[in-house]
């Protein structure tokens, strides 16, 4: 045989070497690839795209249960008597009845059984979603008691002050807060000169971990629907103070589109919310000037001419309602859940493990699409007791938010710009004072842009460098796709400016999260459930002049025993329980570093970062012993 066919018969057998090669990469990619439910089939065509991975579901569902176990120390804390409705019992009978503090543990035992019966491929099919969607849900409208006969969970409270009932005894909880706030947060349902004082600083200084970026100052495009909807109050109200520039608006008709669910033998109801705020010209100070409560079939609208002090107390408490609802599944899980998801699964499809890329955005990109699952999956079990009785009706609430929503308009920079949200207007001597968590949220978003730039400028030598990175681009692309990712609004990367932007907001959506895990996030504002409602407990509306109608029958509306109990289980699993894996390292800042040299740019620019979120968790958190380690690397609850 001559040399020249030796040579041919080589390169014939190098060539179909790297054929196999090719193939089996491709099947390998083919069967670890991260797929996503079939939500579009179900008309959910404006959310992005929900990935699913069972295996990380399952894990997540063992890992729950052990969270149940750490935050068990906080549940017997709840050890304080209260007398409610003629009965004495302790906290713990009243929010629980005789559950074990383990509420959900049945439910969790049920869905592994069920999951070991099924493939990831078999969640691809809209039919077994649906069912398995609807069996972790309530049954909405179901009038169906948890037991016959009343239950110490059934009963409403008779006292405002009884809403620090959730506070446990656990880190000296109930007794530092007794002292400082329950006097205060009570009065908002008995005085209405405290509830119009204490609305907007209740939200600009509590609402951090449910992202209440929402306010915007009335002009161009909120001007019309305004003017239509406050028509009556326009021109003798609301008109002066808006040629001075001092009205504001917070708009929660969203919830318009949905009535209320019966869960356990009560009403959840979640009002439709336009709150009309005066700003005070020379102390930046907000209050609640009119607002607008509805339903599908009705409205009314509230001012404190028009109203009694019952009835404007009840529109402001239906206006808290509205605010808990949108902090709760559009201000946190869709900003920083549902986006960031699909942003996380198209990057494990289409970037090699060893790709920079996934140097830098593995380590906070665990446990995100698991938690997602399993909260769809036990929506009921692990889910607040809000009016989104079924996981269909959440997807629903956020394929609706979504519409017409583009990837950067989650940026907080962004939106202040959009709701024209200045400094200037809310600092009185200090910068945002009559806003701090704007301050918050641009301390969070200042950090992650400037790791995101290191990382940029480093990885990549020019705009070019980043244009000819396939794996990046097909990632981008992928990520756009409205069959994959389903993330509008990414930009083309061709240049590094581009992709800062793009990976800043992934950063920060990620760190941003971390701060519903440290306590003050949980309290005490928000652990007074009075102070933000997840539901009320009756759809009537009551009428603006409704002179019957007193302050002690708003306590009828607020949640009762049962649905307090329910939020603080909610509430728990964030506070009560350690990170999987803290963003700062229990050896230092500068152990656990992304990349192989320690003096790589992108390593002093990690430690940077987690420095500056430890400098914020012990300002943040001084009052309560800040624990640096409870800021987790991922999202994962």
């Amino acid at each position: 045989m001559e040399i020249w066919q030796y040579i041919l018969i080589i390169i014939g057998a190098i060539a179909v070497i790297a054929c196999v090669y090719y193939l089996i990469k491709k099947l390998i990619k083919e069967i670890t690839k991260v797929h996503h439910l079939p939500i579009r089939d179900m008309g959910f065509t404006e959310m992005p795209a929900v990935p699913f991975i069972i295996s990380e579901t399952l894990e997540t569902i063992v890992k729950l249960g052990l969270r149940t176990q750490e935050g068990k120390m906080a549940k017997n804390g709840l050890s304080n008597t209260f007398k409610i409705q003629g009965k004495t019992q302790n906290a713990y009978t009243f929010l629980y009845d005789d559950t074990p503090v383990d509420t959900g543990k049945k439910d969790r035992e049920d869905l592994l059984k069920r999951l070991e019966n099924v493939t990831e491929k078999d969640f691809l099919n809209i039919n077994i979603l649906q069912t398995h969607l609807e069996k972790g849900s309530f049954s909405p409208h179901k009038n169906k008691p948890m037991k016959n006969g009343e239950t110490y969970t059934d009963l409403f409270l008779d006292d405002p002050k009884d809403f620090s009932i959730s506070w446990t005894n656990y880190f000296g909880i109930y007794k530092d807060n007794v002292k400082k706030h329950r006097k205060e947060y009570a009065s908002v349902l008995t005085d209405a000169t405290e509830a119009t004082k204490q609305f907007w600083p209740m939200i600009a200084e509590n609402g951090l971990a449910y992202n209440l970026l929402f306010l915007q100052k009335v002009k161009d495009d909120s001007l019309d629907k305004v003017k239509k909807t406050f028509h009556s109050e326009w021109d003798t109200l609301l008109d002066p103070i808006h040629k001075e520039g001092l009205l504001y608006a917070i708009d929660l008709t969203i919830f318009n589109h949905w009535d209320a669910t019966k869960v356990n033998g009560f009403d959840r109801w979640t009002p439709g919310a336009f709150i009309l705020l005066e700003q005070d010209k020379s102390s930046k100070k907000l209050h609640p000037i009119c607002v607008q409560i509805s339903n599908k079939e009705e409205a009314h609208i509230y001012t404190h001419k028009n109203t009694t002090d019952a009835t404007w107390i009840y529109a402001l408490a239906a206006a808290r309602t509205a605010v808990t609802v949108y902090g709760i599944w559009l201000g946190h899980v869709y900003h920083w859940h549902i986006v960031s998801a699909p942003m996380q699964m198209t990057l494990f499809n289409t970037v090699d493990e060893s790709h920079d890329l996934r140097k830098l955005l593995d380590p906070q990109s665990k446990s995100l699409i698991g938690f997602n699952d399993t909260l769809l999956l036990l929506w009921k079990t692990i889910g607040p007791p809000t009016s989104f009785a079924t996981a269909e009706s959440f997807l629903e609430l956020t394929n609706t938010f979504a519409t017409g929503r583009e990837f950067f308009d989650d940026d907080p920079r962004v939106a202040m710009e959009k709701l024209g949200i200045t400094k200037d207007d809310f600092s009185d001597g200090e910068d945002w004072n009559r806003y701090p968590i704007v301050k918050h949220l641009l301390y969070f978003w200042d950090a992650s842009e400037k790791m995101a730039d290191v990382f940029v400028d480093t990885t990549y030598a020019d705009d070019t460098a980043v244009f000819n990175d396939t794996q990046l681009q097909n990632w981008i692309e992928t990520s756009s796709d409205p069959e994959e990712g389903n993330v509008r609004g990414l930009p083309v990367m061709s240049s590094k400016k581009e992709l800062k932007r793009v990976l800043t907001s992934l950063i920060y959506r990620v760190a941003a999260h971390g701060n519903s895990r440290q306590l003050r996030s949980l309290g005490p504002g928000l652990s007074f459930v009075s102070n933000y409602p997840p539901c009320l407990q009756r759809r009537d509306i009551v009428v603006p002049d409704d002179k019957k109608f007193t302050i002690n029958d708003i306590l009828n509306y607020l949640p009762n025993t049962g649905t307090i109990g329910s939020m603080m289980t909610f509430y728990y699993i964030f506070i009560f329980s350690a990170p999987y894996e803290p963003l700062l390292p229990l050896l230092g800042n500068d152990t656990k570093l992304y990349f192989d040299d320690k003096n790589d740019p992108r390593n002093i620019a990690l430690e940077h970062f987690r420095n500056k979120i430890g400098d914020f968790v012990i300002d943040y958190d001084e009052d309560n012993a800040p624990l640096i380690h409870q800021w987790p690397a991922s999202i994962e609850t």
